[in-house]
Parts: structure tokens; sequence; C-alpha cells
């Protein structure tokens, strides 16, 4: 942890962080009401950046801006728990002058962000609760369990079409497909047919009993998590 600077302090001072966001790395630019930005870059770490200011500016009220994109917002979460009052803005919203353009960097980027948060030009965007996260990424995580359960069943479907089995007659409906009647017929009886490769069959049955598995899980979770907010 950095060493505070003795007999050093900001109290009462506003202290204006623009971070130019990356996977390993940020770009970070500092600036106060009188020191022009100062701009470093360490590593992608809400602690590390936090320990900095306090060591550097101590006793400041700190301010800090990131624009929303790959890495969600995480930080944001983590910068408000250690006492930054950040926010996340969408990159269109941030004024860039003709010059900024031509000279687009991670540096010149970070400058402009800790530039306009004392000019109040920045506007915020929503940022969803925790809770709300979590239950939009479950419902992402059910949405492509559907989609690779429409895969498997359409590799069966091709798989009895490419052997030349059709459906039994109780069984010509495909509302009737996929019940447990159905998926019986294709263990017991389609995989015993000496036309069927029955090994590609049955890793295809297990693949979809699988994912059915996940789906039922996915979704009673989805449906605690609503039923808690009621």
């Amino acid at each position: 942890m950095p060493e505070q600077r003795k007999g050093l302090t900001y109290e009462g001072q506003n202290i204006y962080v623009g971070i130019d966001v990356h996977l390993k790395s940020w770009t970070v630019s500092i600036q106060t009401e009188t020191l022009h930005p100062k701009t470093f870059t360490p590593p992608a770490n809400v602690s590390v950046l936090v320990n900095y200011l306090r060591a550097h500016f101590p006793c400041g009220t700190y301010h800090s801006v990131y624009e929303a994109g790959f890495s969600g917002f995480w930080a944001h979460y983590k910068l408000g728990e250690m006492g930054i009052n950040n926010i996340v803005i969408n990159p269109a919203d941030v004024t860039t002058s003709q010059k900024e353009q031509l000279q687009k960097d991670d540096p010149t980027d970070s400058r402009k962000l800790a530039r306009s948060l004392p000019a109040g030009s920045l506007r915020a965007i929503h940022v969803p609760s925790k809770q709300t996260l979590h239950e939009c990424s479950l419902v992402r995580v059910r949405s492509s369990l559907v989609k690779d359960m429409g895969r498997f069943k359409q590799r069966i479907k091709s798989l009895l079409y490419f052997y030349g089995i059709p459906y039994p007659k109780e069984f010509e409906s495909s509302g009737t497909h996929w019940s447990k009647r159905f998926m019986k017929w294709l263990k017991e009886n389609v995989s015993q047919d000496d036309n069927m490769s029955k090994e590609a069959l049955l890793l295809i049955l297990q693949e979809v009993e699988q994912q059915r598995k996940l789906l039922l899980e996915v979704t009673r979770k989805i449906r605690t998590l609503s039923g808690s907010e009621k």
C-alpha cells in the first residue's frame, strides 16, 4: 500500500478521476480543482487505485467516471463500496473535440473524462442493482440452454431422417415429441434398430437429458428469485 504523505491533505477538495477501462490495466487521469490531470496506468484493480488516491490525495472527496462497456459494473460497485463517488456513462454522450478525435488514445480518453467531471457535462446511466444483474444473468443462461436444447433436438430429427426411421402414429404430431414416452421410444426402440447408429443416438440423448436438468435447475432458480421479490 502506498504510504500517505505526512502533512499533506486535500480535505474539502474534490478529486476527479477519469478511468479508461481495459481487461488487464486501466489508464487513469486524476485532477484536482487546482492541478492539471496526472495520468498513470495501474492494474485493473479498484483497491490499487483507491489506495493510490488515499496516499497521494489524502482526505479528498473522490469522484470517478468510466464508460460503459465489456467490463460491466463490477468496478462501479467496488468503487462505491470503497467510498468513491463513481458514475458510469454512455461513450456516445462524451463531448469530443476535433483534436481529441485525431489524437484518440487511452491517456487522451481518460483525461477527457477527468476534465468533464467537474464541468458537470457527463450524464450517468442507470446502473442496476447486483440482484437485478444476477437475475438477468440467469435469464441469459436459460435462453442459451433453450437454444442448445433446440439444436440437440434438431440433430436427433436429422438422424432419424438420415436413417429412414419414421415416427410411429402416436408421435406423428410434433406436440408429442420430447415427452417421456417419446424419449423412451428413442432409447428402447430406435437405438436397437439395425439401421440406426446406436452410439450417435445415445450420445445425443445423453446431451438432451443433461440440458433438460440444467434448464430445470435454472428455471427453478429464476422462479425462486421472482417469488422472493413479491
